[in-house]
C-alpha cells in the first residue's frame, strides 16, 4: 500500500532513512554502499543480496549507560565496523528479514557513532526477493578500515537522566515490549526484577508496523496521538535490549516526531539496578 501524504498541518515526515528495495536494486546504489545483513549467520549464509556482509552488534547489551559504559560499548562497535570496512566516507545499508529489530538497532548504533549516512531496507530481505533482488551465497572479502567514529548523543539518553526526571510533563517513557514484560509477568532469566520504568505508557512495537514495513505516518501519528501524547513532547521508547525500541525510535521519525532519543540500556540495565524504581501492571495511556 502506497505511503498517503500527511496533511499539510502536520510536520512532514522523515522518512531519510529508508530505502526502498528498487533503489537499493540500481547498481549506483549497491556499488556506493556498504551493505550489512544483520540477521542471525545462519539465515545470512542461506542466501543475502549480493555484497553485503555479516555484520551486527545486536547480541552486544548496554548494561551501562554512564559515560564509561558507553565508552566500552562505542569501542566494542567500533572495532566490528572498522573490520567490515566502514567509513564516513561510504553510506552504509542495513537489512533484517522485515523492517525489524535487528537492522533498526545497527541504525541507531551506526547513528549513535556519527555515521552521517545509514539506511534501512524497507522490508528488510523478503521485499527485496518480492521485487526479484538477486540472492547469493558468496561471502566478500573486506578491507579493514580506520574509521574515526564521533559520538552523536543527540538520540541517546541514560539511565540516570530518566531516573531523574522520572514525571517530567514533557517527556512520555514509551514500554514497547511485550505486554507481559511490562506487567511484570514474565520469565527472563536475565533480569533479576520485573515491572516497567514508572509512569511508562505500553505500546507494543508491533502495531508500528503492517506487512513487514512502517505503517503509514499518519496511522504512526494518530496511534500515539490517541495515547495522549503531544506533538512537543520528548519520546523515549525502550525494550529489554534496545532494539525494539530503536523500531519504534525509527516509527516516531518517520511519523514526523522530532524530540526522540532511545534508551538503548533498556530494560537490561534497569532491572539490575537496584536503585531504579519500577512499576508493575499495566499503563496505556499518559
Amino acid at each position: 500500500m502506497p505511503i498517503q501524504p500527511l496533511p499539510s498541518s502536520l510536520p512532514p515526515q522523515d522518512d531519510s532513512f529508508l530505502i526502498e528495495p528498487r533503489a537499493l536494486l540500481s547498481d549506483s546504489h549497491q556499488n556506493a554502499a556498504v551493505i550489512l545483513d544483520t540477521r542471525p549467520r545462519e539465515a545470512y549464509a542461506a542466501g543475502h543480496i549480493p555484497g553485503a556482509l555479516p555484520v551486527s552488534t545486536y547480541d552486544y547489551f548496554v548494561p551501562d549507560t554512564t559515560p564509561s559504559g558507553m565508552r566500552d560499548f562505542a569501542n566494542t562497535a567500533i572495532a566490528l565496523y572498522r573490520a567490515a570496512g566502514i567509513t564516513n566516507a561510504v553510506p552504509v545499508i542495513v537489512y533484517d528479514d522485515a523492517t525489524g529489530v535487528r537492522a533498526a538497532r545497527e541504525l541507531w548504533v551506526l547513528e549513535y557513532l556519527g555515521h552521517p549516512n545509514v539506511r534501512l531496507l524497507h522490508g528488510g530481505f523478503s521485499a527485496w526477493q518480492a521485487y526479484g533482488g538477486p540472492v547469493d551465497t558468496h561471502i566478500p572479502d573486506t578491507l579493514a578500515s580506520q574509521w574515526n567514529a564521533a559520538i552523536d548523543n543527540s538520540g541517546f539518553i541514560a539511565a540516570h537522566e530518566i531516573a531523574n526526571d522520572l514525571g517530567r510533563s514533557d517527556r512520555v517513557i514509551v514500554d514497547v515490549r511485550d505486554e507481559a514484560e511490562h506487567r511484570g509477568e514474565d520469565h527472563l532469566a536475565c533480569c533479576a526484577r520485573r515491572g516497567h520504568v514508572p509512569g511508562a505508557i505500553w505500546i507494543y512495537w508491533t502495531d508500528f508496523l503492517e506487512g513487514g514495513r512502517f505503517k503509514s505516518p499518519q496511522a504512526i501519528r494518530e496511534l500515539l496521538l490517541s495515547r495522549g501524547i503531544r506533538e512537543s513532547d520528548e519520546l523515549v521508547p525502550y525494550c529489554h535490549r534496545g532494539a525494539r525500541s530503536a523500531n519504534a525510535y525509527l516509527a516516531f521519525r518517520l511519523a514526523g516526531f522530532t524530540r526522540i532519543r532511545n534508551y538503548i540500556g533498556s530494560w537490561h540495565e534497569w532491572s539490575a539496578t537496584p536503585d531504579l524504581p519500577l512499576e508493575l501492571g499495566h499503563r496505556q495511556n499518559r
